[in-house]
Formats: C-alpha cells, structure tokens, sequence
C-alpha cells in the first residue's frame, strides 16, 4: 500500500507522458486510422494518464492549486491554438457570418464548460467551497487578464495585425481602445496582483462564519418565539 500511495501515481505518469510523446510525435496528425497500433498507442497513454491522475496525492497543502494548472495548458496552449485554425481556416476568413457562433461555443461554452467541469469535480471529490470558488475565480482572472490573447501570438506563426495592436475586445471595453503586443502584456501582469489577493483570500474561515452568525441568529429568533401553554 506504501507503494500505491507514493510512487505508483509516478510511474503510471511517466508511462503516460511517453506514450503521449510518441503519439504527439510520431503517429500523424490525420483523422483517419491507417493501423490498428495507433489506435492502441492512443488508448493506452490515455489509460496510463487516468491512472496517474487517479492515484495522484492528494493531500498536498496547496494541492487544491495543482487543479489550477491544466487551464494554463488550455488558455496558453490548446484554446490559442484552435482559435489561430479558426481564424486562419475558414470560419473567418470564407465565412464571416458564421464569426459570432464560432466565437460563443469556443470562449463562452467550451471554456467556461473546462472551467465549470473542472471545479464541480473538485467539489464532489471533498474540495471546500471556498478553495472551489477560487480554482474558478484564478482560471476566470487568467482568461480576461491577457493571457490567452499573449499566447495567440507567441505560440502561432502569425504576426500581432497592422499597426501592431491586439484586438481584444474584453480588455477594449475596459481600458477603451486597443493594446499593443508589450502594453497587453503589461495589462496581463497588472492582474498579478488580484491574483494573489485571491489566492491567498481566507473564503472557508469567512463562509465559516457567516454560517455560524445565520445559524446563531435562527436561534435566537426560535427562543423569541412565544410558546402556548394549553
């Protein structure tokens, strides 16, 4: 049991990362399956990574902001990504009229679905509500603070438009005009701050003890409460 409890997550992790290596590197990108071995090359790095994660510690001190972590790999990494095929591929580009529903069900469905999913399991796997609150309130302050709209730029083969400004209309409506490529990335580390200040925001002791001063309250007014003598 001592094994399970601290190296297995390891070694099926290490496992995992290889096969994913393997097929992110060898296996092409195609939706086709020409073999039979790329599909269980595929299937099985996923069942070795499930059990990683299953048997993951999880009784670190700040083990609640290792749930924090996968967003910076889907807003630094995989939402950009999908966005640039987007934006370069035929939803904007031949097909303007279809911009706004392309637009909702990426950043208003699927990442807000990450950012729900994500939590909800937290707190169905015994997460306290306000270490729940703040792995959504840390991923929604990274979604609007710039840091997807730096990634767009950084990890795509695509240059920031003419005139060398981003527009990004969540940070448009707030500061009134488009950012350059250097002043959306100071507007990113300006949230630094609000970061912290949640992160380190005592919302259980402060749930606590607005549960105690309701519950304390109902009691007083049940021991107001006139009883009938028959």
């Amino acid at each position: 049991m001592e094994f399970i409890r601290k190296q297995l997550w390891l070694v099926l992790a290490f496992i995992g990362l290889c096969g994913f290596a393997f097929v992110w590197l060898v296996i092409p990108r195609e939706p086709e399956i020409e073999n039979v071995w790329h599909l269980l090359a595929k299937l099985v790095s996923y069942l070795f990574i499930i059990g990683a994660i299953s048997f993951f510690p999880n009784k670190l001190k700040y083990g609640h902001l290792m749930v924090y972590v996968p967003f910076l790999i889907f807003l630094g990494y995989l939402i950009p990504r999908v966005s640039f095929f987007g934006v370069t591929g035929n939803v904007i580009v031949t097909n303007f009229a279809s911009v706004g529903e392309w637009y909702t069900l990426l950043y208003l469905l699927v990442v807000q679905m990450i950012n729900f999913t994500v939590s909800f399991a937290y707190r169905m796997g015994g997460g306290t509500p306000g270490r729940t609150m703040k792995i959504s309130l840390l991923a929604t302050i990274t979604l609007f603070s710039g840091f997807l709209d730096i990634a767009f730029y950084t990890i795509n083969p695509v240059e920031v438009p003419e005139g060398g400004l981003i527009y990004a209309h969540h940070i448009i409506v707030l500061v009134g005009h488009a950012l350059s490529y250097k002043e959306t990335i100071v507007f990113a580390l300006c949230h630094l701050p609000l970061f912290l200040f949640v992160m380190w925001m005592p919302l259980d002791r402060w749930f606590a003890r607005i549960s105690e001063r309701v519950q304390g309250r109902n009691q007083q007014k049940q021991k107001s409460v006139p009883t009938l003598v028959s």
